[in-house]
């Protein structure tokens, strides 16, 4: 008898803190991760304006690079509640393939490959996360996609 209690008790105060994920919780979740990593980027050096030295970027990617990728990874992590799925999901796509293409860009950038490295830049420049994250409401991640490296 004790054990079913302790069996109800459990079921019944898991079923409390389980309300639904709402579009607005993710928002409020995304912007926080976005805005996390757009501080860690920013107290991130960049290369010296001008230098145009592929090495340069090539060490300033390496610091940054972390950054990107464990913001796609947490965004990617977020849960998926049913108002605005469609967007959400093409955004963080758009994130990842963002993320794809810092690293070519640092690989490029490493190997002195300037015209990849140029390739992987037209392809960020190019990159629809921000709008993508604005028509969903992440307002602090349409912003996060610039590093520097432009």
């Amino acid at each position: 008898m004790a054990l079913a209690l302790v069996a109800l008790a459990v079921v019944t105060l898991g079923a409390c803190g389980s309300a639904a994920v709402t579009r607005e919780d993710v928002i409020a979740r995304g912007d926080a991760i976005c805005s996390s990593a757009l501080r860690s980027i920013r107290a991130t050096a960049p290369p010296a304006q001008g230098a145009g030295s592929l090495a340069a970027l090539a060490s300033y990617l390496q610091r940054v690079l972390p950054i990107v990728d464990k913001e796609a990874a947490e965004l990617r992590a977020l849960p998926r509640p049913a108002s605005g799925r469609a967007t959400l999901k093409r955004y963080i796509a758009a994130v990842t393939g963002s993320a794809a293409e810092y690293g070519a860009l640092a690989a490029a950038a490493a190997r002195g490959d300037r015209s990849a490295s140029d390739a992987a830049l037209a392809a960020l420049r190019a990159d629809q996360a921000s709008a993508l994250a604005l028509q969903y409401g992440l307002t602090q991640c349409a912003g996060t996609a610039g590093t520097g490296v432009t």
